[in-house]
């Protein structure tokens, strides 16, 4: 029971994290450690009370311990991939997304054989999978971590982690994998050019950026550069630069948005027919 309480309290909370759409690199590390808790709570209770028989021994390292294992996987090889994605064109990200897919579907191909035995539902081969005993007589294998704690490792519980967790990663690349041809096609469709000077976007991206108007705020000032100015066939610059240049002018640090906004306000005039006066 006090197992099942401790995965209850931890999807609760997983739950609450991702409803907060934090941005990603964020999301991943605050779930990392929610995932790291966990299972140090988990290991402390099987070393204090262990288990009652067998079958409550490979329920737990077939259904509970994988839980909180293949989040942790799947978040430490989203942000891994985020980190080490290529910054510029649409050929070398896509070149590197095939390359993770392939590395995934390798994988699986690997373990073929468990992964048909898992999603068929068999249970014949649990004791040998799922309870410690068959880990005590070697614990030094061959797959990493190289080491496994015996106390809290079987033969097969993290494999069948790493396959659910690389499950959802896999979903994660197609979607990558969709987004960057989508924004690919975006780019070449786009017939639109910024011809203002780059500190009046700076200025509109960042106002936007402090509205929360583009993903509630969620995304990264770089992945809003990254996007509209490609949208708009402008190099994309310093921005960071030209943000501290803007605050550090004298007289209106807003000259692009003051302007703007009378600008707007006078061809709203001029549409409904009224006219400044003159003297």
């Amino acid at each position: 029971m006090a197992y099942q309480n401790i995965l209850l309290n931890f999807n609760a909370k997983l739950k609450k994290i991702q409803s907060r759409k934090l941005p990603f690199l964020k999301e991943s590390n605050v779930v990392s450690i929610l995932c790291i808790q966990t299972l140090r709570a988990l290991k402390k209770e099987v070393q204090e009370k262990g288990f009652k028989n067998n079958q409550s021994e490979i329920q737990f390292f077939k259904t509970i311990k994988v839980v909180p294992m293949k989040y942790l996987i799947y978040y430490i090889e989203v942000r891994s991939c985020e980190l080490r994605m290529p910054k510029i064109g649409v050929s070398p990200k896509l070149e590197f997304i095939n390359k993770q897919i392939n590395k995934v579907n390798t994988l699986f191909g690997r373990h073929t054989e468990f992964l048909l035995y898992m999603e068929e539902g068999y249970t014949h081969f649990d004791a040998h999978y799922f309870t410690r005993k068959h880990l005590n007589h070697i614990p030094i294998v061959k797959s990493y971590p190289y080491f496994k704690d015996v106390t809290f490792n079987t033969s097969h519980d993290e494999t069948w982690a790493r396959i659910k967790g690389l499950a959802i990663f896999i979903k994660y690349l197609e979607h990558k994998k969709e987004e960057i041809q989508k924004g690919d096609t975006i780019n070449k469709e786009s017939k639109l050019s910024w011809t203002g000077p780059y500190s009046a976007l700076v200025e509109l991206l960042y106002a936007c950026q402090a509205m929360g108007y583009i993903n509630n705020g969620n995304t990264s000032n770089n992945q809003v550069f990254d996007f509209f100015t490609k949208f708009l066939n402008i190099r994309k610059g310093n921005f960071s630069r030209t943000y501290n240049e803007i605050k550090a002018r004298k007289g209106s640090r807003v000259k692009f948005l003051e302007e703007a906004t009378q600008k707007l306000l006078d061809k709203m005039d001029q549409e409904d027919g009224f006219q400044k006066d003159e003297f």
